[in-house]
């Protein structure tokens, strides 16, 4: 997606275990990368390969995907700050 190349963070609500100085998309991927890595999701689900009925090879994978959070979630999160603060 063009629009998402530029993505920056304007504000952290929650950063979880991501370091919150992170400020571009490829750093927070790049965080995300080295947390999967070091916790070690590589085993989560093992080694797979599988032929399917289509002839073709697929894998899964473990991976961190920025997406649009659900309005609720956010305002959810937004007001349980305010009310920790």
């Amino acid at each position: 997606m063009a629009t998402q190349k530029k993505l920056k963070v304007k504000k952290w609500i929650l950063s979880g275990e991501l370091n919150s100085k992170n400020r571009t998309k490829d750093s927070i991927l790049n965080n995300c990368g080295r947390l999967l890595d070091d916790s070690c999701s590589h085993v989560i689900l093992g080694e797979v390969l599988f032929q399917a009925t289509d002839n073709k090879f697929y894998t899964i994978t473990v991976e961190a995907v920025i997406g649009l959070a659900n309005p609720e979630y956010a305002k959810d999160c937004i007001e349980r700050m305010k009310e920790e603060a």
